[in-house]
């Protein structure tokens, strides 16, 4: 599969910006220096999720991997470039966001949340490129999460693998595998990030969701605005913005 990427990598065009549902990647090889740097474990008392470091302190996941789960917080690669030891523990949540249209009932809906961390993540963490570009139908992408890697493998380790877009629609893609390999998402995937790059990644896509030949992603480029929005709300002091919101806006 890794040669399969650098093939790619060659000439793919730069392209822009769950718990359960995600079903380790199959298939994926041990994710390199330059994806962990962008990709943490979304933890709480019910599982994990994978997530996307938008800021040092900010993080994107799945809605459904934040709704009603408690003690969120933020884990991540050790540092040093060792792939297969446990992720540490890096900060606690202690804002989550929602997307406005985002409902746990309706499967068409953005599920997309951002996450707002205690302290900021370590410097080997770096906040990753949102390009909000259109996805379209056979375009190959890097797929990542820190999922099970099968039915019995409980462990935490990050893992990335190359998908094919085999549709694409304003808000959702489907993924399916790129080579002759089984390939997709697996449990503690949801909010995993999809790369698209060229000298450098970019993120494009999350992953939401997946069948056993499918994985389920929303496409960044009709939530880009949100995505900026919510940064900068997030990056203003919490005492500043209460304020704000009580008196109202001059």
């Amino acid at each position: 599969m890794l040669r399969a990427i650098h093939a790619i990598n060659l000439a793919l065009p730069i392209l822009a910006l769950s718990c359960g549902e995600a079903n380790a990647l199959v298939g994926a090889d041990l994710a390199d220096r330059t994806v962990q740097r962008y990709t943490v474990v979304v933890a709480s008392a019910k599982g994990r999720c994978s997530g996307v470091v938008l800021a040092q302190d900010i993080v994107l996941t799945a809605a459904h991997c934040v709704e009603g789960k408690s003690n969120l917080h933020i884990r991540g690669n050790t540092g040093g470039g060792y792939q297969t030891l446990a992720p540490s523990a890096l900060s606690a949540v202690i804002e989550t966001i929602q997307h406005p249209l985002y409902r746990a009932t309706e499967s068409g809906s953005p599920d997309l949340a951002i996450v707002k961390l205690e302290k900021p993540l370590p410097d080997r963490f770096l906040p990753v490129v949102v390009n909000p570009r259109s996805l379209n139908e056979g375009d190959n992408l890097i797929a990542a999460g820190y999922g099970q890697n099968s039915d019995r493998d409980t462990a935490a380790v990050l893992r990335m693998v190359l998908l094919r877009v085999s549709s694409a629609e304003r808000d959702w893609v489907t993924l399916v595998r790129a080579g002759a390999d089984a390939s997709g998402a697996r449990p503690g995937d949801s909010g995993g990030p999809v790369f698209a790059y060229r000298g450098m990644h970019s993120v494009v896509a999350l992953m939401v969701g997946a069948r056993p030949d499918r994985t389920r992603a929303v496409a960044l480029s009709a939530h880009y605005r949100w995505i900026r929005e919510t940064i900068e709300k997030l990056s203003t002091p919490y005492w500043i913005r209460n304020t704000t919101d009580k008196l109202g806006t001059p």
